[in-house]
This record gives structure tokens, sequence and C-alpha cells, in this order.
């Protein structure tokens, strides 16, 4: 905004790190300031000091704007504060959708692990003094909660080995590429990412395009934001076969088979008529907004999915407790 104003970079820089609310990032801000300052540095130089604040993604963009004077840089700050928005709502989204499902079975575990733990061990004593047997249904819940109990140490490595080992294949880069490709062919999770990938690339596409970035440069730097492996190789595949083969950006995009038809429909009559930017915004916003309509379908279905799941799993912990409790009332009688 200040930027936008006609502020100067150091004159903006001066006032945000006296004024802005969070200390860790006046901090940070001092420090930039400095270097832009003292220092002569340039504004992504002196960011890029700091990339737990600021990513390597961010200051490509940064840096393409700075190229292209104050205006430029000015709306590369603008796309960088819209696209780190719809990001951050994204997450916090899934945050709140996860809240209830996550609370629901929490309380679950603590309600059988109550019932397993204290309550069952009393009643087969009781019931043992009084020369019963526990029901079938009551024994089998009992069965089943020794052997968590026993094997515990076991399921608890088996549950943490599990992803801990996805993610050091992950680091194998063929390995890497099939595991990705894979999360990318699943019915939701995959069409979900995939729509939210295209947005991101069809965004910063259109940023670096206005910066006068040539199109291989800028694929380049989208390889940088996508964390897919299959999706990083299909773009870099992308990004050779304009830079070798002169194809173009809609041929190499629908090559790559990652971009949906649609999207390189809309990208192709893009650069027929010469208005790539606004195509790819249109892209973005399509894609964003389809992504959007699939994670909340997502949510909807999977909280009483999660609901009925636990509410099963307690439902037979709780029939097997009373039919324990009234074999006990009839023994007694």
């Amino acid at each position: 905004m200040l930027l936008s104003s006609g502020v100067l970079i150091s004159d903006a820089l001066g006032k945000l790190k006296e004024r802005y609310p969070d200390r860790r990032t006046r901090r940070v801000l001092r420090e930039v300031h400095l270097q832009v300052t003292n220092a002569r540095t340039g504004l992504s130089q002196a960011l890029a000091r700091f990339p737990r604040s600021f990513p390597r993604n961010v200051i490509t963009v940064i840096r393409a704007g700075e190229e292209g004077g104050s205006a430029m840089l000015a709306e590369r700050f603008s796309d960088l504060a819209e696209r780190l928005a719809y990001e951050e709502a994204n997450r916090s989204a899934v945050r709140k959708a996860c809240a209830y499902p996550l609370l629901v079975i929490v309380m679950a575990i603590g309600v059988q692990a109550l019932l397993l733990g204290v309550v069952f061990p009393r009643l087969s004593d009781l019931l043992a003094s009084l020369g019963g047997r526990l029901p079938p249904l009551t024994r089998g819940v009992m069965d089943a909660s020794h052997l968590v109990r026993r094997a515990w140490p076991a399921l608890a490595a088996a549950l943490a080995a599990g992803p801990a080992a996805v993610l050091w294949l992950r680091r194998i880069p063929a390995i890497g590429v099939r595991i990705d490709g894979l999360l990318l062919r699943l019915p939701v999770i995959g069409e979900i990412y995939t729509c939210l990938a295209v947005a991101l690339v069809c965004k910063i596409y259109r940023s670096l395009y206005q910066a006068n970035k040539p199109a291989p440069e800028i694929i380049e730097s989208c390889v940088d934001l996508v964390g897919n492996h299959a999706f990083r190789q299909g773009l870099s595949e992308a990004g050779r076969q304009i830079s070798f083969n002169g194809a173009t950006l809609t041929a190499a995009f629908g090559r790559s088979g990652l971009f949906p038809p649609l999207a390189c429909l809309a990208i192709d009559v893009g650069e027929q008529s010469g208005r790539l930017p606004e195509a790819m915004d249109r892209v973005s916003e399509y894609f964003s907004g389809r992504a959007r309509e699939r994670i909340a379908t997502a949510i909807a279905v999977l909280n009483p999915a999660m609901t009925l799941l636990v509410v099963g799993g307690v439902g037979l912990v709780m029939a097997a407790f009373f039919q324990a409790a009234y074999q006990i009332v009839y023994a007694t009688h």
C-alpha cells in the first residue's frame, strides 16, 4: 500500500519497523531497513537473509518486481498478499473442520479406555466371584483389550514408523515421484491437490509474466512452489518442451497431463488473443473455487462418517458393558 502511494522502499520500511504490531517482525524489519539504507542492498537481497520469514518463492516474486520499478513491485506485493491470504484461508478452513472429529475421537478413546481399563476388569472379577461367566460379546471386547494392552508398543511403533518410512522414501527421487503420482490419482485428495496446484501455478505465472520474465524461467520458479514430486517433474518437463522444442505454453502444459483440459483451453485462448495474464487469472480463480468446493464437500461427508464410526465403536463397548452388568444383576437374584 505504501509503495502504491509513491513512498520509497526505505521510507516504507522505516514506517513499518516502528509501527508493525508484532515484536519479532519489527526486529526483522529493522535489520532489513538497515541493510537497504546503509548497505545499499536490494530489498529482495535483504529479505532473503530471513528465509524463515520470507521463503525462496516469495523472494523470487519480489525480485521480479524490483526489476520493473516501484509500481511493478507494489503489484507483486499485492499478488503475494492475495496468494498468502488464500493459502491461509484454506489452512484455517481445514483446521476448523478437523477440530470437531478430533474432539469426538479423543472423547471416544477416553470412554473406551475407562471402560476397558477400569470397569471391565472389575466386572470380570465380580462375575468370577459369583461363579458366572462374561457374555460372549464382553469376552471378545475384553480379549481385544488385553491384546491391545500387551501389544501397544508394537502398534505405536508401527503407527509412527509408517509415516516416517513414507517421508524417508519420498526423499529418493524415483520413489518420491511414484508415491506423489499415486497421491495425485486418489479420487478426492488428488483432485483437490491438482486444483490447488494449478491455481497456484497460474497465479504465479501471471504475476511473473507481467514482470516480463520468460516462460522457462517462470516455470522454473513455479517448480519451487510445488511440493508434489510428480507435479514438479511435469512442470520441469513442460519448461524443457518450451526451451528446447519451441512448444507453446498450452501444448507443454497439455502434454504434462497435470493441467485439466479446461485449464489448457483457457490458456490457449489467452495465448491466441494476447491476453494470457487475464486467462491465467481466470483459471486460477476457477480452480481455487473448485478446490474450495471439493474441500467443503469432503468435510461435509467426513464429519458424519467419523462421528458414526466413533459412535459405533463406543456403542459396541457399551453394549458389551450392559450385557455384563445385566448378567451380574441376574446372577445376584
